[in-house]
């Protein structure tokens, strides 16, 4: 296997074990945090940060992460977040499109666009 196909399904992993954790989290911390906007936060912020770190470590294989690698991937994720969203809201409140169909499709197209934008700037 080539390294970059080994790179890109190290980075798919990551992202399903990112999204398995922050689900778990909620899952966990549902009793102990009643509001639900912050249980959100908090279970989203510390999948995130699982999420750098094994990005980071595994997909990437950074031997060192820096605080410089860490604003870039929040500047990352905070537009990735952006985009996404108001993506989503244009091709459903707008343009009458179904939601999932609409969230699946937009999610292809972030994750390829979070990956190469980490792979070139983040971590590279």
């Amino acid at each position: 296997m080539n390294a970059e196909l080994a790179r890109t399904l190290r980075f798919g992993l990551i992202g399903i074990a990112s999204t398995g954790f922050y689900f778990l989290l909620l899952i966990i911390l549902r009793p102990l945090i009643p509001s639900t906007m912050l249980l959100a936060a908090i279970c989203y912020a510390i999948a995130m940060a699982f999420n750098f770190l094994a990005q980071g470590l595994f997909t990437f294989q950074t031997t060192k992460l820096t605080g410089k690698q860490l604003g870039r991937y929040i500047v990352v994720q905070g537009s990735a977040l952006i985009v996404n969203s108001v993506a989503l809201a244009g091709a459903v409140d707008r343009m009458g499109f179904a939601l999932i169909p609409s969230q699946l499709v937009i999610t292809a197209v972030v994750t390829v666009c979070v990956y190469v934008v980490s792979k070139r700037w983040v971590f590279g």
